[in-house]
């Protein structure tokens, strides 16, 4: 291995991606580049978030949160291969996003964003996706962001200071110092308050300079951006006292003040402070002031030896021009928020001997219990005007809730293998105990009449696919279908007590975590009956998790008419996970062609258009148009278990159909996904009718492995070998996996 070659590649890369970046430049420079685009250069802290966000822009909405898009900044690619990202909470985003863009237009921040929710509702997850896109923002020509340092020499073996001395060896006069070499600067002062270039440009003369900008860049401003703080704004106390020495020094020379300065490109990143820190609870000074450099006052210019210079440190400066976020903020002293009113009014906040004049945004977390609390508290009514309030409830979609445990699942199983269905499993529980029981009287019409029937998988299940329950009438389907969005924000201004404490009782404000969750799939995964992670282990960690109610709140929620039932859900949960491996079993055997009970369920669909519109029918067969089959008909009626008059069923199918074709003209009517319960009925019927065969096939699959097996016949032998390959192929079933599934089949199977 050539060592020297590889450094030498690391070393020019490097300095090429400097290079290309233009990380240093003099004011000179970076007035040339302001006027080429002055738009990137005129972004107040919310200006800028907001750009990110248009930059990385939207995907598509999903059922339940109809209306919504969800913004690319919390997608998974965003997030990184070792970060979480957000799930869910579309609502939520667009909040966030309006507030940001009411800061824009505004041009300053007025107020601080607060995320309120239950424990474990991906509210830290949502500012770390905002965090981590603008980190990666910041490294694209479109989110540069520069700030400036002054920048000071000597000649070399002479005492006296320069920086303004137009004799200095090596420097011609008006040349900017800027580009020195680390070597020959004897001192760098930065602006800890990262205040933009365009700053040192006097008050008086910036307007005409940024109206000239504007008007012959390449890329004009956007003409919804406030840009006051750029035309009104001032450098910070320390910066202009070094501007007004040098001023003074050089008998008024604006031109040989600003050749102390070095414009950098800056990025926002968390780990090394710069744009963003996190405030924890326990932290109460959030910044202060000291001495700049004392112990090196010997080698400042001698006209600022005398000058008394502050320099500001901490939290709030590090993340001035980028996010502040107060994590869990109510848990924190209330006197130690209280500075936090003028600073989000007015953006200062004043430290000894220095007024910093702030330009970020302000968000934070807290959980929705103090948050009650607080409101309670007589200081809440000055806090109130200075906060904009964003719910993040639990996730009520189950597909949803899916994907969140999928992100972490393998985590927990480790070297173990994870059926199919396990994260569903958990996911499916935690979505039902969140769930309320819908009050009729919130509603009017026909709606109002079915809603309070609903039971909570139904509920759950028309949430996240939009499907009505089958075996309610069609206009009730359709009218619960159409309501999705009104069922959903039913609760949404709800309040009420519980064990003591008022407050918002919204849907999804109870319920078992995300990191409850979590934990009871990081037991189940301890299981060792069995040798992957599957969801019958899952069902007994939830039997477990079930008992402990002195430990989880939602457990203790009086239950009404099946909602917050937990023991019943885990029941619910298991039924519908019999459903859906026998189905994959079933199919996995092979027994029973698709194509059989498929042929049958068009026909039925062909026979009665064809009896509601009074018309004969050919036969092939006969070579002859014969009147509708009626036996057809009442054999598939009657395996469906219609609970209306046979004429009045197929009226309601001929509806369907004609209002099917209304909404999709141009297409070929799909009977599978129009009706599906009639082809479930179908099938299953099908398969009840060969239940001996089936039960005989699974309990040879149970043999394999085992010496019974070689007892089995070839072609039996072969027969389970097919369908454990089946299993593995298209279900992703590992042989120890497989078997567990389908002796559950066996064991639950009616």
């Amino acid at each position: 291995m050539d060592v020297e070659s590889i450094l030498q590649n690391i070393a020019d890369e490097n300095l090429k991606n400097f290079q290309s970046q233009d990380q240093l430049r003099s004011f000179r420079d970076f007035l040339k580049d302001f006027f080429k685009n002055p738009y990137l250069y005129l972004r107040t802290a919310p200006q800028y978030i907001l750009e990110m966000f248009d930059h990385y822009g939207t995907c598509e909405v999903d059922i339940v949160e109809q209306g919504l898009r969800r913004f690319r900044v919390f997608d998974p690619e965003m997030s990184g291969e070792y970060a979480s990202h957000l799930v869910g909470q579309k609502r939520a985003q667009r909040e966030m996003y309006n507030h940001i863009r009411s800061f824009a237009r505004k041009g300053r921040v007025d107020k601080m964003v607060l995320l309120h929710g239950p424990s474990g509702s991906g509210k830290t997850t949502f500012i770390e996706c905002m965090v981590r896109a603008l980190e990666m923002f910041s490294s694209t020509p479109q989110g540069v962001l520069v700030h400036f340092s002054w920048i000071f020499s000597e000649r070399e073996g002479k005492l006296e200071r320069i920086g303004f001395d137009s004799t200095e060896e090596g420097m011609e006069e008006g040349e900017s110092l800027a580009l020195l070499e680390e070597k020959d600067i004897s001192f760098k002062i930065p602006c800890e308050m990262n205040d933009p270039p365009i700053f040192l440009v006097p008050q008086e003369l910036r307007r005409d300079l940024i109206n000239r900008a504007i008007s012959g860049g390449d890329q004009p401003p956007r003409p919804d951006f406030n840009h006051t703080y750029f035309l009104e704004g001032d450098l910070c106390q320390k910066c202009r006292k070094i501007f007004d020495a040098l001023l003074s020094q050089t008998e008024g020379d604006w031109l040989k003040v600003v050749r102390h300065v070095q414009v950098e490109r800056f990025y926002i990143s968390k780990r090394y402070r710069s744009g963003v820190v996190a405030i924890e609870p326990q932290g109460n000074i959030d910044a202060t002031v000291h001495p700049i450099h004392s112990e090196r006052s010997w080698s400042l210019p001698s006209f600022l030896r005398n000058v008394t210079l502050y320099e500001p440190v901490g939290d709030i400066i590090d993340a001035n021009h980028g996010i502040l976020e107060y994590s869990d903020f109510l848990k924190r002293p209330l006197e130690a928020n209280k500075y936090l009113l003028t600073t989000c009014e007015r953006g200062t906040v004043n430290l000894p001997q220095f007024m910093a004049y702030l330009n970020l945004v302000i968000l934070g977390t807290t959980n929705e219990k103090h948050l009650s609390l607080f409101k309670r508290n007589p200081d809440f009514s000055s806090f109130k005007g200075r906060i904009e309030l964003i719910s993040m409830p639990y996730l009520l979609s189950i597909s949803k809730e899916t994907e969140l445990y999928n992100n972490h699942i393998q985590l927990f199983s480790r070297e173990r293998h994870v059926t199919p269905h396990t994260a569903e499993i958990a996911a499916t529980f935690a979505v039902l105990t969140r769930l309320r029981k819908c009050n009729p009287e919130n509603y009017s019409g026909l709606l109002s009449t079915v809603v309070g029937r609903l039971t909570p998988l139904e509920k759950a299940y028309l949430y996240d696919r939009g499907e009505a329950p089958v075996r309610i009438k069609e206009e009730e389907q359709k009218a619960l279908r159409n309501g999705i969005d009104k069922i959903g924000q039913e609760f949404e201004e709800s309040e009420g007590e519980f064990e003591g404490i008022f407050g918002a009782e919204y849907e999804g404000r109870r319920g078992a975590s995300a990191r409850e969750m979590m934990t009871t799939l990081s037991l189940a995964a301890e299981n060792r009956n069995f040798r992957c992670l599957t969801p019958m282990a899952v069902f007994e960690a939830l039997e477990d998790l079930c008992k402990d109610t002195s430990l989880y709140v939602f457990l203790r929620l009086p239950v009404e008419d099946g909602y917050h039932d937990v023991h019943k859900f885990i029941k619910d949960v298991q039924e519908e996970y019999v459903k859906k491996v026998t189905d994959e079993v079933y199919d996995s055997i092979g027994l029973i062609d698709e194509s059989e009970y498929n042929r049958y369920f068009l026909e039925y669909f062909r026979h009665v258009k064809a009896y509601k519109s009074k018309e004969k029918l050919y036969n092939p067969g006969t070579n002859n148009y014969e009147s509708p089959n009626l036996d057809l008909m009442n054999s598939v009626e009657g395996i469906v278990g219609i609970s209306e008059s046979p004429e009045v069923f197929r009226s309601n199918i001929m509806t369907r159909i004609a209002a099917w074709y209304l909404d999709h003209p141009q297409e070929k009517i799909d009977y599978h996904k129009l009706f599906p319960s009639i082809l479930a009925a179908l099938r299953e019927n099908f398969y009840r009718e060969r239940n001996r065969m089936l039960t005989l096939i699974e309990q040879d699959i149970l043999k394999f492995g085992s010496d019974e097996f070689a007892l089995l016949l070839p072609a039996d032998q072969e027969r389970v070998r097919t369908v454990l390959n089946r299993m593995e192929l298209k279900y992703h079933y590992c042989l120890h996996c497989a078997k567990d599934v389908i002796a559950f089949v066996l064991k639950n199977r009616g």
